[in-house]
C-alpha cells in the first residue's frame, strides 16, 4: 500500500505544494500546485492562499495522506508551528499565529491531519538524501545559495544538528567569515557587491552577471572569486564533518558551471575528496524533504 504526504515549500514570493509518495520519494503527477504570494498582505489573505494551494495537492490523494510537511525559512518556531519573522517587511501579519490551527480549519478534510514544520534548507537536504544527489551517502552536506545561505548536515539520511564538526542547529550562515558572517559572503548580496567593485556598474542579480560572463572578463572574475572562496569554506566544513558528497541548491547553484572549476580546484588543493554537484531537481527536493518528515 502506498504512503503519501503533502510537501510544501513556502518562499518569499511563491508557494509550492505537491503530493509525495513516501517510500519512493516521487512527486505524484499533476499534484503540483504553485501560487504567488504577497508576503505583506494580511494574515487571512496569506493563509487563504496557503490553504488553497495545499488543499489542491491534498485532494489528489485525499484519504491516504499521512501528514503535511511544511518547509519555511526562519526565523520560525518549528516545534510550535508559529512564525517569528518580524521587521523585515514579509509575513509580519502572521507573527505568533498558531499556523496548524489556522490551516486545518481552512483545508477541507484536513481537520485531523498532522502538520509538521522544517527549515527550508533542511528540507532540501532531506529531499536530496531521499532521492537526489545524497541518496545512499552516509555523510552528506547540502548548501543552499541564494538570498540567504542555508545548510543541512546528514548522517545516514537523518539531519544532524549538533556534534563534532556540526555548528549549532546545523546552520552555517552565522559562522564567522572574512570579518563578518558567511551569510554575507556566499549570497546574492556578495555577487552584486563584487560586480560593482570590479565594473563600477549595478547588476540586478546573479543571472544577469552569468549572462555577461562569456564576454565580460570582470563578470567571469566574479564567478571565479566566488568559486575559490566557496571551495575554501566548504573544505573547512568538511574538515570537521568529513562529507562524502556535497550538493548545492538555491538560485546561485543554477550557475554552478560558472564557479565549479575554481571551487573544485580549491577543494582538491585542500585535500577535500567530497563529490560536489548541483541538485538535479532543485524545484522538487525541498517538497520531497518536507514530505519525508512523515517517514
Amino acid at each position: 500500500m502506498k504512503r503519501y504526504a503533502i510537501g510544501v515549500d513556502i518562499g518569499g514570493s511563491h508557494l509550492t505544494a505537491a503530493a509525495v509518495e513516501l517510500l519512493s520519494g516521487e512527486v505524484v503527477p499533476d499534484s503540483v500546485a504553485v501560487s504567488a504570494l504577497d508576503t505583506r498582505a494580511g494574515a487571512s489573505e496569506i493563509l487563504e492562499v496557503w490553504a488553497e494551494t495545499i488543499g489542491s495537492a491534498f485532494r489528489m490523494v485525499a484519504g491516504s495522506v499521512e501528514g503535511i510537511g511544511i518547509a519555511i525559512p526562519g526565523p520560525f518556531d518549528y516545534g510550535e508551528g508559529s512564525s517569528t519573522i518580524c521587521g523585515v517587511e514579509k509575513y509580519d501579519r502572521i507573527f505568533g499565529l498558531n499556523l496548524t490551527l489556522s490551516l486545518v480549519v481552512r483545508i477541507s478534510g484536513a481537520d485531523s491531519c498532522r502538520i509538521r514544520y522544517v527549515n527550508d534548507a533542511s528540507a532540501f537536504a532531506l529531499g536530496e538524501s531521499l532521492g537526489g544527489a545524497l541518496k545512499g551517502v552516509r555523510r552528506g552536506l547540502a548548501l543552499t545559495l541564494g538570498t540567504g545561505l542555508g545548510s543541512g548536515f546528514l548522517l545516514d539520511g537523518r539531519l544532524v544538528t549538533h556534534g563534532e564538526g556540526v555548528p549549532p542547529e546545523g546552520w552555517v550562515y552565522c559562522l564567522p567569515y572574512e570579518g563578518a558572517i558567511a551569510d554575507d559572503a556566499f549570497t546574492t548580496r556578495w555577487f552584486l557587491r563584487r560586480y560593482r567593485e570590479l565594473t563600477g556598474r549595478e547588476a540586478t542579480g546573479v543571472r544577469e552577471i552569468a549572462g555577461e560572463a562569456d564576454r565580460v572578463p570582470e563578470a567571469a572574475a566574479v564567478f571565479s572569486d566566488y568559486g575559490e572562496r566557496l571551495g575554501a569554506f566548504t573544505a573547512s566544513l568538511c574538515e570537521g564533518f568529513p562529507a562524502e558528497a556535497v550538493v548545492l541548491g538555491g538560485n546561485i547553484s543554477r550557475a554552478f558551471d560558472r564557479f565549479a572549476p575554481a571551487m573544485c580546484r580549491v577543494l582538491a588543493e585542500r585535500g577535500c575528496r567530497a563529490r560536489v554537484s548541483p541538485s538535479a531537481s532543485p524545484d522538487r527536493a525541498t517538497l520531497v524533504g518536507a514530505a519525508s518528515l512523515f517517514l
